[in-house]
C-alpha cells in the first residue's frame, strides 16, 4: 500500500532499538542514547555501526552509510521500501492516520438537474453532495482469516430473548420521526435502515437500539430520547433494557455490550464491505449508512464505552474510526490509545486507521460543542464538499 507523509512520520518514530531487536540485530555499549553494532555494509570486524537513540537513525563511521528507521528494515531485511512500511506497521502495531478521504460512488443526481428544485426524497446530505469517507487501503498483517466469532469475548454469552426486538421494533418514536422532519433521512431511507438495525421504540417515544451481535445474539438495548430537531434530549437519560427487565432476565445472564450494528457484520454477505466505520452515535452510525452505503457503520455508543474489546469481532476486516472532536483533542487521544491496544490484543488482518477529519478541519467554535461527523457534514457550509476533507 501507499503510505502518506502523515504514516511515514509515524513509521519513523517507531524506537530504533526496539526495531533492532526485531531484526536480531545484537547492540553493544553501555551507553543509553547511543550503541554500536557491526555494519551489515562491509566487513566490519568491530561494531563501527553507530545507532542513535534521540535522533532514531544509525550510521557508520567506516563507510558512512545509515538512515532511519525504514532505510534500516530495508538494507538489513533485504526489502522494498513499502515492504519496510509493511513490516513495521504489522510488527509493532501501528495505528495508521486516515487523512485521504475520496468520494464514494454513492449516486448522484444528475448534473444537468442540478439547478432545478431537488425532490423531497433527496436528503440534505445528497443535495450538497458531501462525501467524507475515505477508500481504505490496507495491508494483510496475519496469514489466513479466522472466523470473526472466534476473536469475540471469552466468556459465554447468555442472550436476551430475541422476540424482545421483534415485538419492539417501530418507527413510533421521536428519533425516527425527526430523522426526517430534520432533513437527515428521507423516509424511505429512514424506514430501509430502521430494519437494518431493528430499531425499535418505547411507549413514551423512545428509541431502542438493540445490541445484537453478528451471531444475531441479543447483547441488550439503549433506550434513547430525541428532541423534535434530532438532537439528544439532555434531560431525559438513557436506559438500558436489561436494567428494566430485572428479574425477567435469562438465567445466569451476564451483561456483555458489542458494537450497535455489529448484526450487519454476517458472514454471509454478498458484497463485502469496503469498510466498517466506528463512530460514537448510534444516531450517526444510522444516518451515514443511508449515505455512504459501501461501508458497515457501527457505534460504540459512547467515548466511555469504547474498549478494545468491542473491536475483536473485527479482525478480518478493514476498520476506521470517527472519534468526536472536543476543544483539546482529548476523544481523539482516548479513540488513539484504544486502538493501539485492541491493535496490540487481537490479531487483526488490516492496520486499524483512524480518521483527523474533525481533528484537522473543525473550527474552534465546532470544537468547543464537540461536533461529531454528521453535525460536520450537514452543518458546514460547504461549496466543494472535497476541499474540506483533503
Amino acid at each position: 500500500m501507499k503510505y502518506d507523509e502523515l504514516n511515514l512520520k509515524k513509521i519513523r518514530e517507531v524506537p530504533i532499538f526496539d526495531v533492532c531487536s526485531k531484526l536480531g540485530i545484537t547492540l553493544y555499549g553501555t551507553g543509553k542514547q547511543t550503541k554500536r553494532t557491526k555494519c551489515w555494509y562491509h566487513d566490519d570486524k568491530h561494531p563501527s555501526m553507530h545507532v542513535n537513540k534521540v535522533r532514531n537513525i544509525y550510521k557508520c563511521f567506516v563507510c558512512g552509510k545509515g538512515g532511519d528507521v525504514i532505510k534500516l528494515v530495508m538494507d538489513n531485511d533485504n526489502k522494498s521500501f513499502i515492504e519496510a512500511c509493511d513490516w513495521l506497521v504489522e510488527q509493532f502495531h501501528i495505528v495508521l492516520i486516515d487523512d485521504a478521504p475520496v468520494k464514494t460512488n454513492t449516486d448522484r443526481t444528475d448534473q444537468t438537474n442540478k439547478n432545478e428544485s431537488v425532490s423531497s426524497e433527496q436528503s440534505v446530505v445528497e443535495k450538497k453532495e458531501i462525501s467524507a469517507i475515505s477508500a481504505i487501503s490496507c495491508v494483510p498483517s496475519v496469514a489466513s482469516e479466522q472466523s470473526s466469532s472466534a476473536a469475540g469475548p471469552q466468556t459465554t454469552l447468555v442472550p436476551l430473548d430475541a422476540d424482545l426486538v421483534s415485538r419492539s421494533m417501530s418507527l413510533d418514536s421521536v428519533f425516527c420521526r425527526s430523522a426526517v422532519s430534520a432533513g437527515y433521512l428521507t423516509e424511505s431511507q429512514l424506514r430501509h435502515a430502521a430494519s437494518r438495525y431493528r430499531l425499535g421504540a418505547s411507549k413514551d417515544g423512545g428509541v431502542i437500539f438493540w445490541e445484537i451481535d453478528d451471531q444475531q445474539q441479543v447483547h441488550t438495548g439503549k433506550i434513547m430520547y430525541y428532541q423534535p430537531d434530532c438532537h439528544r434530549d439532555k434531560n431525559h437519560n438513557p436506559t438500558w433494557v436489561h436494567s428494566l427487565l430485572k428479574d425477567k432476565l435469562p438465567a445466569n445472564y451476564n451483561l456483555q455490550h458489542c458494537l450497535f450494528g455489529l448484526n450487519l457484520l454476517t458472514s454471509d454477505f454478498s458484497h463485502r464491505p469496503s469498510a466498517v466505520c466506528i463512530v460514537e452515535s448510534e444516531k450517526t452510525a444510522v444516518i451515514l449508512s443511508e449515505i455512504f452505503k459501501d461501508f458497515i457503520w457501527m457505534s460504540c455508543g459512547g467515548l466511555q464505552m469504547f474498549k478494545p474489546e468491542l473491536l475483536a469481532p473485527l479482525v478480518n476486516h478493514k476498520v476506521v474510526v470517527f472519534p468526536d472532536t472536543d476543544e483539546t483533542g482529548e476523544a481523539y487521544k482516548q479513540w488513539l490509545d484504544i486502538l493501539q491496544q485492541a491493535s496490540k490484543t487481537y490479531p487483526f488482518r488490516y492496520p486499524l486507521r483512524i480518521s483527523r477529519l474533525l481533528e484537522d478541519h473543525a473550527t474552534p467554535e465546532q470544537k468547543a460543542r464537540k461536533i461529531d461527523i454528521v453535525d460536520y457534514l450537514f452543518h458546514t457550509d460547504l461549496t466543494d464538499p472535497t476541499d474540506s476533507i483533503r
